[in-house]
């Protein structure tokens, strides 16, 4: 198991383009025991098809928050998710730092599946691949205390990212 309980609840923060799907459901959350999937991101707030969908895909005993990342940060620094097991997921890049941004403590973001980027990227492994702009955000987090990190499973090595964001 990956630990990197803070004492916010928060037990891992990845960047995933799918949000809570079947390698999330079934193999993050469990391996973390996670008691919620917080979904942070602004557009699947008011997408009502989108928020049934993320919720069929939640675990059973797994409750699902989905916030914009100010709401979140709100939350999280309010004390709201202290006694809970909180796996946080971002579509983007930008929701995770924009968490961070707002004053979200994290150990580390776990880039899992970030492939909807095209034209000029930085391939990180086989399914990260992000632009200059997210590249700068991963940076400036870096460079901040949180470790980044590729792992697309629970049991693939994990790969720490700091020689490719220097």
């Amino acid at each position: 198991m990956n630990e990197y309980k803070m004492d916010s609840g928060i037990v891992d923060v990845r960047v995933d383009d799918r949000m809570v799907h079947g390698i999330v459901a079934t193999q993050w959350i469990p391996e973390n025991n996670c008691t919620r999937a917080m979904v942070v991101n602004e557009k699947a707030v008011d997408n009502q098809m989108l928020r049934q969908t993320l919720k069929m895909a939640c675990p059973t005993g797994c409750s699902l928050s989905v916030l914009s990342p100010e709401k979140a940060a709100a939350n999280i620094k309010n004390g709201n998710y202290t006694n809970q097991r909180v796996f946080v997921v971002g579509r983007w890049v930008s929701d995770i730092y924009e968490l961070w941004k707002n004053g979200v403590e994290m150990k580390r973001v776990n880039l899992g599946n970030v492939t909807q980027n095209t034209g000029e990227t930085t391939v990180l492994n086989k399914t990260v691949r992000v632009n200059a702009d997210e590249k700068r955000m991963l940076k400036e987090m870096h460079d901040g205390g949180v470790q980044i990190t590729c792992q697309f499973l629970p049991r693939d090595p994990l790969i720490v990212c700091d020689d490719i964001l220097n």
